[in-house]
């Protein structure tokens, strides 16, 4: 068996594999929904192969990744399969451990994994991050409505092809997110990778203020033309948080939905408070999927930029042996040995217990993973 980079002319095999292995009458091919994976281009991912016979793949997506100023080189992982004649013989363990590799010597930082099986776990991947699960109801849908009619003014609507510019500058303009090219969005947009999934249909509002054009969007899962097992959602949304709140009150009603799941990140501080404000349940949760941290000295370097702007000092790592590391303030005061998982709670969860120990230190704000960008 040989383990090594797929080739672009062997993505056809993958997407049979990945068709075979992940997906049903009811859903369109892996290749259509997964095009950064399948389509040609340079690929990423590795397979392993019994002659020219693709048996087992491993999809792997390079990223840049913006929080504030600071440009975060990622890695994520997705539509991981392996033929039933080949299972149990370690193939994806093998498979992780070169999409790894090739994370180090590209230079990234991190590897999102869109799962979390035992073969993740045991390897060092950890969930990761802190969110606010809430849910919205008609009642909810009408006290957010309420809420955002004062301060939005904005007028709610399906998405159109004549947008795609005006939905790109917003995506641009947040804070934590994929960085993605007006065709890259465009491209995820019609994909509906987990939408596709789900068994859900995605719908794309966008909201226009009174003066014109768009300046927000949000992608929402809804039920469709087949049965699903999975409740409504929100997976990504760009604008201010009073025009957010208007679109997913909106969706509430336009798509006759009983409740609508909302995760929001720890750092949309705006559009939490106004998610409470409207008196919605909630429930905490992590990041959806784990993270492999590459490199934790990578990472701080690439996250410079956002941590010197928040205020916060930007700590030494040094790998210890065992999976161990210490975590040093740059004047030397305080150093913490933590391990692995320990350490990408402390980057990642701002209510993380050894947080308490860095003063002055800021988590590294991560956009969900289930998004647009889901691999």
């Amino acid at each position: 068996m040989e383990f090594r980079l797929v080739q672009s002319s062997e993505l056809k095999q993958a997407v049979q594999l990945a068709d075979d292995v992940f997906r049903d009458a009811e859903q369109i091919s892996m290749g259509t929904a997964f095009p950064l994976i399948f389509s040609p281009g340079q690929s990423h991912s590795y397979g392993a192969f019994v002659g020219d016979k693709l048996v087992s793949f491993m999809g792997f997506v390079p990223f840049v990744l913006q929080a504030g100023d600071a440009r975060l080189n990622v890695f994520s992982m997705g539509s991981v399969c392996t033929h039933p004649d080949y299972r149990g013989q370690g193939t994806a363990g093998r498979l992780l451990d070169l999409c790894k590799q090739h994370a180090e010597q590209a230079g990234a930082s991190l590897v999102f994994i869109s799962g979390d099986r035992s073969l993740y776990t045991r390897a060092h991947c950890y969930h990761f991050g802190r969110t606010e699960r809430f849910t919205l109801d008609a009642e909810g849908a009408a006290r957010l409505r309420s809420l955002t009619a004062g301060i939005s003014g904005r007028t709610v609507r399906p998405h159109a092809p004549t947008d795609a510019f005006a939905m790109q500058a917003a995506a641009n303009a947040r804070e934590v997110a994929f960085a993605q090219s007006v065709t890259e969005l465009q491209r995820l947009l019609g994909a509906e990778a987990h939408a596709s999934c789900t068994k859900l249909a995605q719908q794309v509002l966008v909201a226009a203020p009174a003066g014109g054009g768009v300046d927000s969007y949000a992608v929402i899962e809804a039920p469709g033309r087949y049965h699903s097992k999975r409740q409504p959602a929100a997976t990504e949304w760009a604008g201010p948080a009073e025009a957010v709140g208007a679109m997913l009150a909106d969706a509430v009603e336009r798509f006759n939905l009983a409740e609508l799941q909302v995760a929001v990140g720890w750092h949309e501080h705006e559009l939490m408070q106004l998610l409470r404000e409207a008196g919605l349940a909630s429930t905490p949760g992590t990041n959806s999927g784990t993270v492999f941290v590459v490199s934790a000295e990578r990472l701080l370097e690439q996250a410079a930029p956002y941590l010197r702007a928040s205020g916060s000092p930007v700590p030494a790592v040094t790998a210890l042996q065992e999976g161990q590391y210490c975590v040093t303030l740059p004047d030397g005061s305080v150093s913490l040995e933590l391990s692995a998982e320990e350490l990408v709670s402390l980057l990642f969860d701002p209510e993380s217990a050894h947080a308490k120990q860095l003063p002055g230190w800021t988590a590294i704000p991560l956009p969900q993973l289930n998004g647009l960008s889901y691999t």
